[in-house]
């Protein structure tokens, strides 16, 4: 937390000697945190926390937290352009969207508009939109936060000041993903209406081979082609355990 609270005040240092120089005052500018990692690596816990500490060290600034799932094509949209089986990787993002969403909050537009994604319906929640309205600091939690877009669109991380990747072994993250999806099981064993209904009423042998070959066939290898290589563009590389620790902290110093 020390490094980034140095990062953004050397940033705000920056910001007001600029502002001096030109004889201007410029309008707020957010500083804007990515969190990156695999699938069920715990991005989202550990962007609350981050989100919490900021919340407590500086009270006197306004803090947002965003996943970057809500940019994800709908499941109705994936199916139609049959990239179902790509969920995640980065033909199944809405890049457009993305960019303007990050580059509205950067020129301290209000109410910034962006989709709610729902892990529980594993989908876009329709109908539903959340605001983002000029924050001090923004949080973005999401796989692929420091991706070249496939399609000459500009990256993600031209927007941000500072992002962490959160690693850990492969064995961990199939086993955090599988406990995810058996909650998942769990909470919509009687939500007839709900993508994990099915697979809450077979044998449960039956639904993890389905889920142990969705992490095998999509998760890891979207892990291994796109999430994993954009690791060395991190400023921060956070290692954890099994239990979810922190077992090593590497920060790039250039």
């Amino acid at each position: 937390m020390k490094n980034l609270q140095y990062n953004m005040s050397q940033k705000n240092a920056i910001y007001r000697t600029k502002q001096t120089f030109y004889n201007e005052k410029w309008q707020k500018i957010p500083f804007i945190i990515g969190v990156t990692g695999s699938v069920a690596v715990g991005k989202s816990t550990f962007a609350k926390k981050i989100t919490r500490l900021f919340e407590r060290l500086e009270p006197d600034k306004t803090i947002a937290q965003v996943s970057a799932d809500g940019f994800l094509m709908s499941n109705a949209e994936l199916k139609a352009k049959n990239l179902m089986d790509q969920k995640g990787f980065p033909s199944s993002f809405n890049w457009d969207a993305f960019y303007t969403f990050l580059a509205s909050v950067k020129a301290g537009k209000e109410r910034v508009p962006y989709r709610l994604y729902s892990q529980e319906i594993s989908d876009l929640v329709p109908n539903e939109l959340g605001y983002v309205s000029v924050p001090d600091i923004l949080v973005v939690e999401g796989i692929n936060l420091l991706e070249v877009p496939p399609d000459g669109q500009a990256p993600p991380s031209d927007f941000f000041d500072y992002v962490i990747y959160l690693d850990a072994s492969e064995e961990d993250l199939e086993k955090w993903y599988l406990d995810r999806y058996h909650l998942m099981l769990e909470i919509n064993r009687n939500n007839p209406d709900n993508f994990f209904y099915k697979w809450a009423n077979v044998p449960l042998e039956q639904a993890d081979n389905f889920a142990k070959r969705v992490w095998r066939d999509v998760n890891l290898k979207n892990l291994h082609d796109y999430i994993e290589p954009t690791k060395k563009r991190a400023d921060m590389i956070i290692k954890k355990y099994g239990n979810h620790e922190i077992s090593d902290m590497y920060i790039r110093k250039f």
